[in-house]
């Protein structure tokens, strides 16, 4: 781990291309394991737009108009990572969304900071519970350990199924 603290700061809009290359970059890996956990066949349809579709939603994220918070790690001076989260202020949950760490900055503590700077907003927002959801695939597995570190569990398993039609 590295001992240099990232620097965590709110979005700008400045840094949306940054953080589209970031997440591109963190998701490759879940895209192609996920292409090759159903099949070329399947792939080709149910995920056919994957990227463009996630890519979609950062930029939603990072809207004025969206409620959704968005923060951005600096890691010696260059851009890191993001995470995202939302207040369900009736529910009192707080809920941690779409969020990476580019690749080449993993093992860092990264991600650990960001989940744990998510919660600490959540917390003094006066949310009660705190969630996440990640996948179960091998290519989630830095995510899982991520959010255990942080204090997340326990899970609820959930399975999707694809069928070619």
């Amino acid at each position: 781990m590295d001992d240099t603290k990232p620097e965590i700061r709110p979005f700008a809009p400045a840094d949306l291309t940054a953080l589209q290359e970031i997440r591109r970059a963190a998701f490759a890996p879940v895209f192609a394991s996920f292409r090759s956990l159903v099949g070329a066949d399947i792939a080709e349809v149910a995920f056919a737009r994957a990227d463009a579709e996630q890519a979609q939603l950062l930029a939603g994220l990072c809207a004025p108009h969206c409620k959704d918070k968005v923060f951005v790690a600096e890691h010696d001076g260059t851009l890191a990572g993001f995470v995202t989260y939302s207040l369900d202020e009736k529910a009192k949950v707080g809920e941690i969304g779409l969020n990476a760490v580019h690749p080449d900055l993993g093992g860092r503590g990264i991600g650990t900071r960001l989940v744990d700077f998510a919660v600490a907003q959540m917390r003094e927002a006066g949310m009660l519970v705190a969630s996440v959801g990640t996948g179960g695939d091998d290519s989630h597995a830095p995510a899982r350990r991520a959010y255990a570190k942080a204090g997340f569990g326990p899970s609820i398993p959930s399975v999707w199924m694809y069928r070619r039609l």
